[in-house]
């Protein structure tokens, strides 16, 4: 690939993904929503008082105006020309504390390491040329005792949009095609982006299809650079549900527990009720089935990761595919979650159907015919699919909060 940094900021001089309001009058509403965003992820906005902060590729700087009403003095870093311009005028207009805004790729920026109380990073690691090293850079800026909030694509969550990538540029000869032919593949879904994200359709098409560079972390990626950086997962935005400390009894939940910090004095409140009770009066005791299931879901992970990761990072420079392979992979997913028993912590109806419709557009894509053909066969199975790109297409982009040890 060409220059990662110039390809992708030239499809957002075209179409700025990071534009949020479009008028004066919504941000009073904006600020709120983002404060209501914070107490997600259980960081108090009154956190960012009298606090520094580096908004390392701030767009247009709309959020990074958020943190500056919050009392934050702000660094906001942008390397697209026309967002600099945006966010310093949005900022000479509405900023309520000290800032500085620089137009400088954020691989470039010199900053004095261990320098500010956040840094702020919300959409962008995934579009640059090294995402690992995008976030290491957050890590680094931070003061001890300081959060990093990273806002990144989830391969998982955004499996579904790699596939639609991975559709667009099998059929298409070039940009103008690919805006084409997903306005017509998934409307359903790119309404539900506007009526959710306010963004207009071509917005969400340029980020979402056009963007040559989108690279998906997975959540242990996350966590695992977070703690080479000496960071610790703070919070998480969609909040993450560990298997096993659902599935895990808990007397493994607590073996570590420090029975001394319980006061002997103390009496036992009735209003609490423990399944393990349960478990152990019954005869359906099912701590043997939870360490089998908990065996089981880790027995799809290394099917689920080769297909999350073969469709991962389309572009027109990379989006060939191991067909048989690919294949091969989801029908053994398939094969072991229609096996998991006991409990349905998979909806496995719904996910039989799902991968039966991947499998069906893989194949029309692989047939070896004109693109036009291929577009027509595969618009058909969408229109006559029941799961793949319904309702809810994934979650884009996770968010996660790591905390700087001191």
């Amino acid at each position: 690939m060409k220059n990662v940094t110039q390809e992708v900021n030239k499809v957002y001089s075209e179409q700025n993904p990071s534009t949020y309001f479009r008028s004066e009058s919504q941000l009073p509403s904006f600020l709120e929503n983002n404060k209501k965003f914070l107490l997600q992820l259980k960081i108090p906005p009154r956190a960012f008082l009298n606090s520094t902060l580096l908004d390392f590729g701030c767009g247009t700087g709309q959020r990074g105006l958020v943190y500056d009403h919050l009392g934050a003095d702000c660094t906001l870093v942008e390397y697209d020309k026309q967002s600099y311009k945006n966010a310093s005028a949005l900022f000479e207009k509405h900023a309520k504390n000290n800032f500085k805004i620089i137009n400088s790729d954020i691989f470039d920026f010199k900053f004095s390491k261990e320098s500010y109380d956040f840094v702020l990073s919300m959409g962008v690691a995934h579009h640059t040329k090294h995402p690992v090293k995008n976030i290491e850079l957050c890590c680094q800026a931070l003061k001890p005792g300081g959060m990093l909030i990273l806002g990144v694509g989830n391969k998982a969550g955004f499996f579904q949009r790699n596939l639609q990538r991975l559709i667009v540029y099998s059929i298409s000869e070039n940009n103008e095609d690919i805006i084409k032919y997903s306005k017509i593949l998934f409307k359903e879904h790119l309404q539900r982006c506007i009526e959710y994200g306010g963004r207009s359709i071509d917005e969400i098409v340029y980020d979402t299809y056009i963007n040559p560079k989108i690279y998906s972390f997975g959540t242990n990626e996350i966590i695992d650079i977070f703690a080479k950086n000496n960071l610790n997962l703070y919070s998480s935005y969609q909040d993450l549900k560990n298997a096993q400390d659902f599935l895990e009894p808990s007397i493994n939940q607590f073996h570590l527990m420090d029975d001394s910090i319980i006061n002997s004095n103390s009496s036992p409140r009735s209003d609490k009720i423990f399944l393990s009770d349960f478990e152990d009066f019954s005869l359906s005791n099912n701590e043997l089935n939870n360490a089998d299931l908990l065996k089981q879901l880790r027995s799809l992970m290394p099917h689920f990761n080769e297909i999350t990761d073969q469709v991962n990072d389309i572009s027109f420079d990379h989006f060939d595919l191991n067909v048989n392979e690919f294949l091969k992979e989801i029908n053994l997913f398939k094969e072991k979650l229609l096996k998991i028993k006991k409990i349905d912590v998979i909806n496995k109806k719904h996910n039989e159907v799902f991968i039966d419709e991947i499998a069906l557009v893989i194949k029309a894509l692989n047939k070896n015919n004109k693109k036009i053909d291929k577009f027509y066969e595969v618009q058909k199975i969408l229109d006559n699919n029941n799961r793949l790109f319904k309702l809810v297409n994934g979650v884009g982009m996770n968010y996660y909060c790591g905390y700087k040890n001191e």
